[in-house]
């Protein structure tokens, strides 16, 4: 039995997923398919990991994922214009393959039989336990106190005055800040912001 679990809010997108990764397993491959929600309970069984990736999530710590089986997928699927690089990625996120949510499905389709295939008949990555040596990404005191300010909905101005310094070096801070998260636009910062801040400051 394969067991996939999905952790994707677009229902419509979900729904066509579960029947293409049943019809690649299960009738093409023979191998029965049982498909489920991602729970902290369910990591451990899970073969097959589906997940929604907003921009910048692929660089922050995932403990869930800590518990996974060392032979499991994850299927990270993204919205944002940029494929996520893989050498941000926090150390416990192994066996991964992107894919943008508009890819065709051919593409999907050899992505994840490729990837299914690579990460089941080799050695699996020992998956790390100590985040003490993660490569998450850190802001400095500054950048947290610029993101909280811009998460807070302040603008580059109300931010220089609030924190006394140049508007020109609220804007270097905002740029390394989304440097360090690979974003690429303003909607894509506060979406990370939004979901790292009790993460990250």
């Amino acid at each position: 039995m394969l067991n996939i679990i999905f952790d994707d809010p677009n229902a419509a997108y979900r729904y066509g997923m579960e029947n293409f990764l049943t019809q690649i397993f299960s009738l093409e491959k023979k191998i029965p398919v049982q498909i489920s929600d991602l729970t902290e309970e369910n990591i451990p069984a899970a073969n097959i990991i589906v997940k929604r990736f907003s921009a910048g999530e692929s660089t922050i710590c995932q403990p869930l994922f800590q518990q996974r089986t060392p032979h499991s997928l994850i299927i990270a699927v993204y919205d944002c214009r940029t494929v996520p690089f893989m050498t941000d990625l926090p150390l416990c996120i192994t066996n991964i393959i992107f894919i943008n949510r508009k890819s065709s499905l051919e593409h999907i389709r050899k992505r994840v039989i490729s990837g299914w295939a690579n990460h089941t008949t080799g050695s699996p990555d020992q998956l790390p336990r100590d985040c003490a040596n993660c490569r998450q990404p850190e802001l400095s005191a500054k950048e947290a106190r610029v993101a909280t300010l811009i998460h807070a909905g302040n603008d580059v101005g109300h931010i220089a005055r609030k924190l006394q310094i140049a508007e020109k070096s609220v804007s270097v801070h905002k740029r390394k800040i989304m440097a360090k998260f690979n974003l690429l636009s303003d909607s894509e910062l506060l979406s990370c912001l939004k979901l790292i801040k009790n993460k990250i400051f």
